[in-house]
């Protein structure tokens, strides 16, 4: 269940999952990837129960989404001043990087158009023309590499607030959580530890 979601506290990798045939269910755990196969010496050995981990995590996500239901006004008000203060840095960066983009993709195809009638006409060599279209060319395939990027990026920043009632919504559906479920833990987890500033133990 926990797999692509535990990772080291210390170095950040991914935490290895152990099992065995002669393992009772309590016995199975989880250790750090690096410590286990570059050494202690690089990260220190990280070992936890693969039961305790999960009473954690599932004693955690009473505690957040019984919270959010209760303080639902206070929780979302705080999501959205973070995320607000943030946000508005962010997404004045990327429109001002998706206009001057733009503004130069639209700039090269005109140099592109004019350096062409310079060499049709001979003002411009044939080895010089391909030069600079091969310059001009990787250039602008950049800048619509970054610009579909960056378009993306806003597009997710801007649909924050659909995400925020979402997360609500599904706190309300799990208030009474009693059990895991790869499906819960998957989605809960995305949504309370990489958003939320504290982190639980051996776990983002």
């Amino acid at each position: 269940m926990f797999s692509g979601v535990a990772y080291c506290a210390d170095c950040g990798a991914k935490l290895y999952y152990c099992t065995s045939k002669s393992f009772e269910t309590r016995q199975d755990h989880f250790v750090c990837y690096t410590s286990r196969k570059k050494g202690k010496e690089v990260c220190a050995t990280h070992f936890i129960r693969a039961v305790v981990l999960e009473e954690m995590v599932l004693w955690h996500l009473q505690y957040v989404t019984s919270f959010v239901t209760a303080y639902e006004d206070i929780f979302r008000k705080k999501m959205n001043a973070k995320h607000n203060a943030d946000l508005k840095k962010q997404t004045a960066l990327r429109r001002k990087q998706i206009a001057q983009a733009e503004r130069r993709i639209t700039e090269l195809s005109r140099l592109f158009k004019r350096m062409y009638e310079d060499n049709i006409s001979r003002k411009l060599n044939d080895i010089r023309f391909e030069e600079l279209s091969n310059d001009y060319e990787m250039e602008q395939s950049d800048l619509e590499s970054e610009l579909e990027q960056w378009q993306s990026e806003l597009t997710e920043q801007e649909q924050h607030a659909d995400d925020v009632e979402r997360f609500f919504s599904k706190c309300r559906q799990y208030t009474n959580l009693t059990e895991l479920t790869p499906t819960i833990l998957n989605y809960l987890v995305s949504k309370v530890f990489v958003e939320a500033p504290d982190k639980s133990a051996g776990t983002e």
